[in-house]
């Protein structure tokens, strides 16, 4: 622990992978303190660390982690959000780190944006939904798909109407191969006339293999490889 304020970023990087292997609950206040380092890697190994120490770390870390989404550095925000997706947490926290995710899916950055809704899919809050299901309008594709695999997370049905109309009617290929996977997750039935029609009529062929999936998976058959 003292090694993470040592002068040398070399000697806090290796300090901070130490402290996540041993994984020790009471290093979680000086990992915290790291995820302020000038150092972008510091960083990174640091929310790496607070990812391993579990659920008792949450209370602390996962105000600081979430906020480390508008990191300037990508592999921050990655760390990030697998940390806060491994840490998971008790209610109350989670209802904190979700207002901040929720913040942060109205930065415009794009790749800010990107990080807090696949930190949504990680966290699985059922608090998250508005937020989620108003983030299928995002202009950014990787945003929106995030959001359909954020909400297929969540398993709730109110999602099928939204994620359908994805599937029918998005302009991006991986949105709506996304949403016909997701619909066959979910395996109700309302959705199969969709499903049929992405499967016979849709312009890409990955979507109509997938809507071809998801109508198998909620026909009871086994789904083919993909």
């Amino acid at each position: 622990m003292e090694l993470l304020n040592d002068p040398s970023p070399d000697v806090r990087r290796t300090a901070a992978l130490s402290l996540g292997k041993i994984a020790r609950p009471e290093t979680t206040a000086a990992l915290v303190e790291r995820l302020g380092d000038p150092d972008p890697l510091v960083r990174q190994y640091s929310a790496w660390a607070l990812g391993n120490l579990g659920e008792g770390a949450l209370d602390q870390a996962g105000t600081a982690l979430a906020k480390m989404l508008g990191d300037p550095s990508e592999a921050v925000k990655t760390a990030a959000v697998q940390a806060l997706g491994e840490i998971g947490g008790t209610q109350g926290g989670t209802h904190t780190i979700v207002e901040l995710l929720t913040e942060a899916l109205r930065e415009p950055n794009v790749a800010t944006r990107r990080a807090a809704v696949q930190a949504l899919a990680a966290l699985e809050a059922a608090s998250a939904y508005p937020a989620l299901v108003k983030a299928l309008n995002d202009q950014d594709d990787g945003v929106r798909q995030g959001a359909i695999a954020a909400l297929g997370e969540l398993a709730d049905a109110r999602a099928l109407p939204p994620i359908r109309d994805r599937l029918l009617n998005d302009p991006d290929v991986g949105v709506r191969s996304e949403a016909a996977f997701r619909l066959g997750k979910f395996g109700d039935p309302t959705v199969i006339p969709a499903l049929r029609s992405a499967a016979a009529g849709d312009s890409d062929a990955g979507v109509r293999r997938w809507a071809s999936w998801a109508l198998k998976q909620i026909q009871g058959s086994a789904a083919p490889n993909s």
